[in-house]
């Protein structure tokens, strides 16, 4: 139709997906704050490390610098003025996880999957990491996406509002977690409060990652999940567990925010 207005932003999904029940209603209540914010990216129901017995929140959405793929929104104008004249005949994922094409801006993705790979063969990966992706959790449980009158701060729509909001909220948490220094003392910690344990480079965060079965890979330099430098997980299915860079490294990572760790 001549008057039909053009749609604004598309959904998309390998053909071996299965979805959530509210994910639909997840990715419309991500609409407003993906087009309202410039260092947003995309949006994605996908969460690499969301493995069963190791996510809890349904409601819960975070940045990340990865770009997960599995079930994703871009918006018209991404689609219109970047991508569209240069989009890749094949490993797009991969693509667009490049610094050329992500530009620093940031994924939105959910503590608890919206989608579940189902696909035992094929695909471009050969399944390489089929394994792990039938362990993760698909949320079943309804979520009430609405926005209240007066959200408080551990309302999505609160902190997710903008970066320096999200990073206010996020690196709050991180601080305040107990430090620990093996994994031993991690698993001990976790079962009563959220925990931080340190890595000083990439191996050592792969040993970190192995040891608590998370996804020891990177792409473009970026380890799945994470943001600036932060991985998390619920090893005991409850409290929090961040795999973090030094916390001196983390200050500088928020040094371009207004509101850093020295603010919380």
């Amino acid at each position: 139709s001549k008057t039909a207005r053009l749609p604004q932003r598309i959904l998309i999904l390998e053909e071996d997906i299965h979805i959530s029940p509210d994910f639909f209603d997840y990715f419309k209540a991500m609409v407003p704050i993906l087009e309202g914010d410039s260092s947003l990216f995309a949006v994605s129901a996908f969460n690499d490390n969301g493995y069963k017995g190791m996510v809890q929140d349904a409601t819960r959405v975070l940045r990340s610098d990865f770009f997960p793929g599995l079930g994703w929104m871009l918006t018209r104008k991404l689609w219109t003025n970047e991508l569209q004249l240069k989009w890749p005949n094949g490993y797009w994922d991969d693509w667009l996880r490049d610094p050329h094409q992500r530009q620093g801006r940031h994924t939105l993705r959910p503590e608890i999957s919206r989608t579940f790979h189902f696909g035992s063969s094929g695909g471009s990966s050969n399944n390489q990491f089929g394994s792990q992706l039938q362990k993760i959790q698909l949320n079943t449980e309804p979520v009430d996406w609405s926005v209240p009158d007066n959200p408080d701060r551990h309302h999505y729509s609160y902190y997710l509002k903008d970066q320096d909001t999200f990073d206010f909220y996020y690196f709050d948490l991180i601080q305040n977690a107990q430090f620990v220094t093996s994994v031993s003392e991690a698993l001990d910690a976790v079962q009563k409060t959220n925990v931080r344990l340190e890595y000083n480079n990439f191996h050592g965060f792969q040993v970190l990652a192995k040891d608590f079965g998370l996804m020891t890979d990177e792409k473009a330099d970026i380890p799945r999940t994470a943001y600036k430098g932060v991985v998390e997980t619920r090893p005991r299915g409850n409290h929090l567990l961040f795999l973090t860079p030094p916390f001196a490294e983390l200050q500088l990572h928020v040094a371009t925010s207004s509101k850093s760790l020295a603010d919380v």
